[in-house]
């Protein structure tokens, strides 16, 4: 047998003790890379994330932080704006409610003057008594109407107070913001009729001012009379008309919230880059949400 050279031996016994210190190199840093990342808070996971998966992972993230923001920021923002609506619906309902029954009370008033005045009695009296009459009692019923309705305005906000309780979800978000947007379609419509109503009573008092002088049996007491209600009836309505044109707080609310809310996940495409690290080299993460 041939004798194998002290020098082979050697070389043999120190490649085994290298291969052996470097396993036990590795397997000692991945102990400690692991008993890093346990000891490490949520927070620091994410700060660290070194690997193309984790960085990943944290692209990922960000669209729902930035939906919880946007959920946050749009609930706040709807409050103040229920809030602000139904205070300044309250307000001019208020409003409507005393000029209506006032206005119906003097326009009744007058319809009684001219109906149950003794002889002589015109045509024209009666007419005059009959149009105060009806237009007396369209006042008064809008005036009670509004005196005595509980306004959407309200019932919708204390609704919403009971939401916010329990934390607004994306649902209700939804649910209140189709309130909002119907209101100011039902507001825009009432404005509408009032807007006609008011031109109504311009033209009934035009008719008034014009067919006053017609009769020659009228007193000069009926002549003045007519001119001034008819003058009246023509500067209430045309200033009714005129004021439609300004919107409703419902419909300056749904304005001004689809002007600053923030568009959130899942409606837009939202994405956004990351670097990441890895032993191969360096790179640039991508991640989006539809």
């Amino acid at each position: 047998m041939r004798p194998i050279p002290t020098f082979l031996l050697r070389t043999s016994l120190l490649c085994v003790l290298l291969l052996t210190t470097s396993a036990r190199a590795q397997v000692a840093s991945s102990d400690t890379a692991i008993e890093t990342a346990d000891d490490a808070g949520p927070g620091d996971n994410a700060a660290t994330a070194t690997t193309p998966e984790a960085a990943l992972d944290l692209v990922m993230d960000t669209p729902e932080v930035a939906h919880q923001k946007a959920l946050t920021h749009n609930a706040e923002l709807l409050n103040e704006l229920i809030q602000r609506s139904m205070k300044q619906t309250i307000k001019q309902q208020k409003f409507a409610a005393a000029t209506g029954i006032t206005g119906g009370m003097i326009m009744l008033g007058l319809a009684s003057w001219r109906l149950i005045e003794k002889d002589p009695q015109s045509q024209y009296s009666r007419g005059l008594g009959v149009m105060f009459l009806t237009l007396g009692m369209v006042d008064l019923t809008t005036g009670v109407y509004a005196a005595t309705r509980i306004p959407h305005e309200r019932r919708r906000a204390e609704r919403w107070d009971r939401a916010r309780k329990d934390g607004i979800t994306d649902v209700e978000l939804a649910y209140f913001e189709g309130e909002l947007h119907a209101a100011r379609e039902i507001r825009e419509g009432e404005r509408f009729l009032v807007r006609w109503n008011g031109l109504t009573h311009a033209l009934a008092g035009a008719l008034v001012f014009a067919y006053t002088p017609i009769p020659d049996s009228l007193s000069r007491t009926d002549r003045v009379s007519g001119y001034v209600v008819g003058g009246l009836f023509v500067a209430v309505g045309i200033g009714a008309f005129a004021a439609t044109f300004r919107e409703t707080p419902s419909e300056r609310a749904w304005k001004d919230y689809v002007a600053r809310r923030v568009p959130m996940a899942g409606h837009e495409f939202h994405w956004s880059l990351a670097p990441s690290f890895s032993k191969r080299g360096a790179g640039i993460s991508f991640g989006g949400v539809f």
